[in-house]
This record gives structure tokens, C-alpha cells and sequence, in this order.
């Protein structure tokens, strides 16, 4: 039995609406240290070619009043074609530097979007729990909406 995650989203060319269905999501390492390395594989179909596009992956604590976004990186930009894709990410980790690890220490959200320019086509979001190990450093266990 496999999970998956559909989403419709509108695409400016004819107006016309594109699916766009994720079959799987993997994150390594998981649970990890906050500051360890981050690999994402994604699975997806299209139901119609989207040009240009690439992957753009953002870590985003969010407190009461404050809000960090970290750009965590992007895949190259290529064509898709109609059909079945994987994504692949790596990231030798997350930039934190000018975040409190007390902000941390909370839950944040890792978004992988399909983008096309500045047009998200699609967004995984995969909630993080983030808590302080036996050792004091920050442990990150990433959820993924897939399971």
C-alpha cells in the first residue's frame, strides 16, 4: 500500500490547471542532529509539462512574533516532461546562524516547493520536531505529510 499526496495548482499558461501527484518523500537523516547534512528524494507525476522549473527547499521557524525563513537551497532548473520524476536534494546542512537554538527548540517546517520563476507549482511541507538531546544539541525529526 502506498501513500500519496495530490495537490491541483494553477499554471498561468491558458490558464489551465496542471496535477501534480508526490508518491513518496524521503529524508536523510532522520532524526538527526539539527546541524547534520539533509538529502531529500521526491517522487512525482505530472499530468502535464512544466518548463523551467527547479525544487527550492526552506526551513522556517516560526515564533509568536518573529518568523525565519532559511533558504536552504534549490535544485538546477530543467524542463519536466508529463509523467513520473524523482528529486533529488542534498544539502551538507541547514544555515542557522543567526537564529537562538532557544528559538529552535520548538517546532519549525521544511517546505520543498516545485517552482517555476517565482510561482510555487507545488509545496510538500514536512512539520520538524526539534528537541534538545541527552548530549544538549538540537535533534531534528523531520515528519513526512506521505506518512
Amino acid at each position: 500500500r502506498r501513500a500519496h499526496w495530490a495537490v491541483d495548482v494553477r499554471l498561468t499558461r491558458n490558464n489551465m490547471v496542471a496535477g501534480v501527484d508526490v508518491t513518496r518523500l524521503d529524508i536523510s537523516p532522520n532524526p538527526a542532529p539539527m546541524a547534520a547534512e539533509l538529502n531529500l528524494e521526491v517522487d512525482f507525476k505530472l499530468s502535464e509539462p512544466v518548463e523551467g522549473a527547479c525544487w527550492r527547499v526552506k526551513y522556517t521557524v516560526d515564533m509568536t512574533e518573529m518568523k525565519f525563513v532559511v533558504e536552504v537551497g534549490e535544485t538546477e532548473k530543467k524542463n519536466y516532461e508529463a509523467g513520473a520524476h524523482t528529486m533529488r536534494f542534498h544539502s551538507d546542512g541547514i544555515a542557522l546562524g543567526d537564529v537562538k537554538k532557544s528559538w529552535l527548540n520548538n517546532v519549525g517546517l521544511l517546505t520543498a516547493s516545485l517552482t517555476r520563476g517565482e510561482e510555487d507549482i507545488a509545496q510538500i511541507c514536512a512539520v520538524t520536531q526539534v528537541t534538545k538531546g541527552a548530549d544538549g544539541e538540537l535533534q531534528r525529526r523531520m515528519m513526512s505529510p506521505l506518512e
